[in-house]
């Protein structure tokens, strides 16, 4: 392998060791061919598998380059391998953009170094080309009709690359593979697979483990006595407030109500549901909130019907926050304003609400009792005659109805049009195009007229031959002109 730090752009401070790649000096019995076939780098014709996990493609990256099969390929290259991986978490698919001059920037490179380590990369097998770049407006093709020159701008559409690795290396894990080029999948491994894996997992279970540990059992560790531990650090000082309040006091209590049932909290949950239900305000409240702030009230005996009434009567702003937050409020500045009715004497009593209903069916009943005279009254004596008067009017009414006017549909469109539009045959001397327009409308057949006669042909073969006549007369009177001009004058003797 050459030596890569003889290239002038290379930072060797900033470039990865490749020389503890772990596979790099077992290549003897590995064949590769470098991919100089651009035809071979796109992602449907390349040899390589698909990658999607970053440590994957370093993997393949370092053994691929720790293994000299490239004569320019070195840490620079490596370099540009580790920000293809940082990128690649970006897409599902480990797909990742090929921006030039960013990664000139962020490697500290020149725009052709960058682009030579890129080629270096597909020609081992690495890279491999899902779309290439061009001068086309990306923002343009991902706006469509929305796009605005004026405002939108112009951004070029970037090379995509997808992260790939060469059989070689999956041969040297002792990878078995399914398929062929970039969609090839991992089957299984073979036995030189097994052992280097039961190796790796070895190296990095003890890379894990602190060096000092102690070899002994946890039952023969002496266990000790955490209160004669002296503690070490901490402050020196105690604040007076920390020492006059101890650790472990009970939490004064911050309100002086009564402890309550289970039962007691579920009917009062309860009643909030049904509060909720009448007042419109409440609906965005929470029931059990707003069940403890009407603590208070419903162990003096306010039912929900009453408490419905009161909280009616509020006038609340359009829009609450927090429901609950205003009704604790607002009792509170009502109870100390004197403005809240005594809670033993609610504002609407038990006894005038009618939840099951027994007063209503009362008051039918007794609507019946009282109406019941009177229908059978009406059934017995008056139904008959009132129908047959009824009927006797409405027949009179009908006799005495004008006859319905013979119906004349309006044209909806011009009478020139309309005459346009009817059949040569239907025109006639005494058919007018209205007539034809009212059968239609009334699906009637059409009127057809007196046929009109047929043009006399005799008339207008005499007006041809006058006027031929006519010409030829004109002619010769121009010809006996002319011969007129052209004779001599002579003089008769007198």
């Amino acid at each position: 392998m050459p030596d890569v730090l003889a290239c002038r752009h290379i930072d060797p401070a900033a470039c990865p060791d490749v020389s503890d790649t772990g596979l790099g000096s077992d290549t003897s019995g590995h064949a590769f061919a470098l991919v100089r076939d651009t035809a071979a780098q796109e992602w449907d014709t390349t040899a390589s598998r698909h990658l999607r996990r970053a440590d994957d493609f370093r993997a393949a990256a370092q053994f691929m380059v720790g293994s000299g099969f490239h004569p320019k390929a070195g840490r620079t290259t490596l370099r540009l391998a580790e920000v293809f991986a940082a990128r690649m978490r970006r897409s599902k698919d480990g797909h990742f953009p090929f921006n030039i001059e960013a990664t000139a920037r962020e490697l500290g490179l020149q725009r052709r170094a960058v682009l030579n380590h890129a080629q270096y990369l597909r020609e081992l097998g690495l890279l491999a080309y899902i779309e290439h770049g061009s001068k086309t407006n990306s923002v343009r093709t991902r706006l469509g009709e929305g796009y605005r020159p004026d405002t939108d701008g112009y951004r070029g559409t970037a090379t995509i690359f997808a992260a790939v690795a060469p059989p070689v290396w999956d041969e040297a894990l002792g990878r078995r593979i399914d398929g062929l080029g970039y969609t090839a999948r991992i089957a299984g491994v073979t036995e030189a697979g097994r052992d280097r894996a039961v190796e790796e997992a070895r190296r990095k279970a003890a890379a894990k483990t602190p060096a000092r540990r102690t070899s002994c059992t946890p039952s023969l560790v002496v266990p000790q006595d955490h209160r004669q531990l002296k503690i070490v650090g901490g402050k020196k000082d105690t604040s007076r407030k920390r020492a006059r309040c101890p650790k472990n006091s009970p939490r004064p209590a911050s309100t002086n109500r009564p402890r309550i049932s289970p039962a007691e909290c579920a009917r009062g949950i309860a009643l909030a549901e049904q509060l909720r239900q009448e007042v419109w305000w409440l609906n965005r409240g929470c029931a059990r909130r707003l069940a403890y702030v009407l603590r208070p009230l419903i162990a003096t005996g306010w039912t929900w019907q009453s408490l419905a009434a009161e909280l009616l009567t509020w006038g609340v702003p359009g829009y609450l926050r927090d429901p609950a937050a205003y009704v604790r409020h607002e009792l509170e500045r009502r109870q100390h304003l004197g403005d809240l009715p005594h809670p033993a004497t609610p504002t609407v009593r038990d006894d005038q609400v009618d939840d099951t209903g027994a007063r209503h069916a009362e008051m039918l009943r007794r609507r019946e009792e009282n109406n019941d005279p009177t229908w059978q009254h009406y059934a017995s004596q008056l139904r008959s005659s009132l129908r047959s008067r009824l009927a006797e009017a409405k027949q009179a009414r009908q006799d005495r109805r004008p006859p319905r006017p013979e119906y004349q549909p309006m044209m909806r469109e011009s009478e020139q049009a309309f005459v346009q539009a009817v059949p040569a045959q239907s025109r006639g001397a005494n058919v007018s195009p209205r007539d034809i327009y009212r059968a239609r409308a009334l699906r009637q057949p059409e009127p057809v007229g007196r046929p009109t006669p047929e043009a006399d042909q005799g008339w207008l073969e005499h007006l041809r031959d006058q006027h031929e006549a006519e010409q030829a007369c004109a002619s010769l009177r121009i010809e006996l002109d002319d011969w007129e001009r052209n004779q001599p004058t002579t003089q008769t003797a007198c």
